[in-house]
């Protein structure tokens, strides 16, 4: 299959967010013999929250999701033929052409300027930035890299070759965390020193107080030294907080997020003490304390959620 050329940077990355009844979705699947018969999940309220493309030896393959549960996670989409419909949203575009087996380059051109084959370095340089995040798999290694409304995932195998690449939506969720990160710096003046008070005052809402009232009515999943070193951390937050906020500084408010839930999740590795009844708890305590800084933060956004594993 030839390659297509002189595609702009982001080339099928614009057909996120089509209707898959669109003539450009259409065009598409027909050029590249994408599989018509797609696989469709519903939740259990009847609407699709997956549906795919893809079976065994496909170069290219979509994944969709309802409209009725894109334009809740996503926004409006660019196109639909009937918006009452639950017509079916590109969300996610893969390209996978068993590099690892026959070595061979893309038959669509990538976007910028991306080559099955690339070295990690070769990487770095046509995206322009480094990955958010990185993780082992099966394959090698997988790389996230976020852009302002599409993350791409490139996976790499052992030699730090590019051998697949995933190209997906950003959601509102995202999308919203994103812009509070490129704005911490205009909230320092947000920041409220005699909020002070009502930090403090926090110590005496930590969740573990409930927790030692129901480890007294028989709940046997907690221990008096299990409370006791998530109060710490707790207590401990909390002092950092009052620090922090008689310095104004919004961003390392905001970054302080990420050492409280790792220093979370290393203890909760041991004591095994966080249900899902605990996780709402002190997400729920995290969550207001930060906002009692004065950081304006959507209502919407859970902060531990990039780094917790409770």
């Amino acid at each position: 299959m030839a390659v297509i050329k002189n595609m702009n940077e982001t080339s099928f990355i614009e057909l996120l967010g089509y209707s898959f009844e669109s003539d450009k979705i259409k065009s598409f699947t027909k050029e590249y013999k994408i599989n018509g018969e797609i696989r469709i999940q519903k939740n259990a309220g009847g609407y699709i929250y997956q549906a795919d493309t893809w079976k065994e030896g496909d170069t290219i393959s979509l994944t969709f999701i309802g409209n009725k549960m894109y334009s809740h996670n996503y926004g409006t989409p660019i196109n639909t033929l009937d918006n009452d419909s639950d017509e079916l949203i590109v969300s996610e575009i893969t390209v996978d052409n068993n590099f690892v087996k026959n070595k061979e380059k893309s038959p669509i051109e990538l976007p910028f300027s991306l080559e099955l084959g690339d070295s990690k370095d070769l990487i770095f340089n046509k995206l322009k930035k480094k990955p958010y995040e990185k993780s082992n798999s099966s394959y090698g290694y997988s790389w996230w890299f976020r852009f302002d409304n599409f993350r791409i995932l490139t996976a790499l195998n052992e030699k730090y070759e590019l051998i697949w690449l995933r190209v997906m939506k950003l959601d509102k969720y995202e999308i919203e965390k994103e812009n509070l990160k490129k704005e911490l710096r205009q909230q320092n003046k947000n920041i409220k020193t005699e909020n002070i008070v009502l930090l403090s005052n926090f110590k005496s809402k930590l969740p573990t107080i409930e927790w030692t009232k129901r480890k007294l009515e028989g709940d046997d999943i907690f221990t008096n030294e299990s409370i006791n070193i998530i109060e710490k951390l707790l207590i401990d937050y909390i002092n950092q907080l009052i620090k922090l906020t008689s310095k104004k500084n919004a961003t390392t408010i905001y970054n302080s997020v990420k050492k409280i839930t790792t220093s979370i999740n290393k203890a909760n590795d041991k004591l095994q003490i966080i249900d899902t009844l605990e996780r709402e708890e002190i997400c729920d305590f995290i969550n207001q304390i930060v906002r009692k800084t004065g950081l304006n933060i959507d209502s919407t956004i859970d902060l531990t959620e990039d780094w917790r594993e409770w």
